[in-house]
């Protein structure tokens, strides 16, 4: 860009310099060629053919001729060649000067424009930058929509900023409240500081303690920063051992756990790939209450698939897979009553990644939700 920008500018230079040069050369000629032709046809028809003669046998610089010329009133007509020189050469500078202000114009006013824009940013403002007109340079117009498009994606940073703030304050509001409200009304003798008040608050801080580990597992927003301790690990046993651990939550809420899986050994992180199943099999439960939810291990080509499938009533997004990002949710008031914190889907989805996977969202046949850890055979190396 910058170089095609310095090549318009010196093509500009040396278009002037070639006009110029050019004007100085021959538009002396045609001025006197001009003065000639006016002043001849000044003449009477016979003074004009004696002229005429005149030049056709001396020529133009001949004494005859100019002697000619003076006794039928050239004087006024006579330049002086320095004199005309000099005009032309100075209006073709002026000339000269205004293509060269129009062209430079055209160049620093879009560029003021984004420097007028960029100082805005740095002070906070997120505004895109005020058009440029249809004459600008093309180099111009790429780096203004460059930068229309840098000043986007810095709006929508301070955006997810903000949202993730909000949405982490919200999360930290509730435990905290109940503890300080539990504090205060054991100081003030209300509540007695027994074994059932410490199990709460213990609880309480228990939500506070996950929600700052989640906050540490999506500090690498892709999650390939995640530390992994591989080590061959049944899957088939590992996901067994989550659905026994979680039975009984989903008993409470009148559903049950299914267990559909193929015997498969691979390397991978153990404790992270049961966090991921723990956190879709807890999805499923807290939202497909009193529903048959099925939990399956089986290869399929070159990858293993962990699925959690259940016959509630689906995703509440129409594009499930945006449930993925970090405290994305797709029905506020339900997860907010149901305690969720918009992280444990993006948690699964950081996982995943970390062993070269990836989570997939979609609807089951049937009905119901259907959520995939896809994790590909050859990508399982050394950590």
């Amino acid at each position: 860009m910058i170089q095609g920008l310095r090549a318009r500018i010196a093509l500009s230079a040396i278009i002037i310099s070639v006009f110029a040069a050019l004007v100085a050369a021959f538009a002396p000629d045609y001025v006197y060629a001009l003065r000639d032709q006016l002043f001849m046809a000044s003449l009477a028809p016979a003074d004009k053919m004696q002229l005429a003669r005149l030049l056709d046998t001396w020529g133009q610089c001949s004494p005859l001729v100019y002697d000619f010329k003076m006794d039928h009133g050239f004087a006024p007509w006579h330049l002086n060649y320095g004199w005309a020189l000099g005009g032309i050469i100075l209006l073709t500078a002026v000339c000269c000067a205004g293509f060269a202000v129009i062209s430079a114009g055209r160049i620093a006013a879009p560029i003021e424009a984004l420097a007028s824009s960029a100082r805005k940013i740095a002070a906070g403002d997120r505004q895109a930058p005020p058009a440029i007109g249809r004459g600008a340079p093309r180099e111009i117009a790429e780096l203004h929509r460059d930068f229309a498009a840098m000043t986007r994606a810095l709006s929508a940073a301070d955006n997810d900023v903000h949202m993730r703030s909000a949405a982490i304050a919200h999360e930290l509001r509730t435990p905290l409240s109940v503890l300080r409200g539990r504090l205060i009304g054991v100081q003030s003798g209300v509540f007695v500081l027994d074994a059932a008040l410490l199990d709460s608050l213990l609880r309480q801080i228990g939500l506070v303690d996950q929600l700052v580990a989640d906050l540490n597992l999506l500090a690498s927003p892709l999650g390939t920063d995640m530390h992994l301790d591989r080590e061959p690990v049944a899957l088939d046993g590992l996901a067994a051992s989550v659905v026994e651990t979680l039975q009984h939550d989903a008993a409470e809420r009148g559903g049950s756990l299914l267990l559909d899986a193929t015997p498969i050994v691979a390397r991978v992180d153990p404790g992270r790939i049961e966090r991921a199943l723990v956190n879709l099999v807890a999805n499923a439960i807290r939202y497909a209450p009193g529903t048959d939810i099925q939990v399956s291990v089986r290869p399929a080509a070159d990858k293993i698939l962990l699925a959690v499938r259940d016959n509630g009533p689906g995703w509440p997004s129409d594009d499930p897979q945006s449930l993925a990002a970090a405290f994305a949710r797709g029905d506020e008031s339900r997860s907010r009553q149901s305690g969720g914190s918009g992280l444990g889907l993006a948690i699964v989805s950081a996982i995943a990644r970390a062993h070269g996977g990836s989570l997939r969202l979609s609807a089951a046949d049937g009905g119901g939700a259907l959520a995939e850890i896809i994790i590909p055979v050859g990508g399982m190396g050394e950590d």
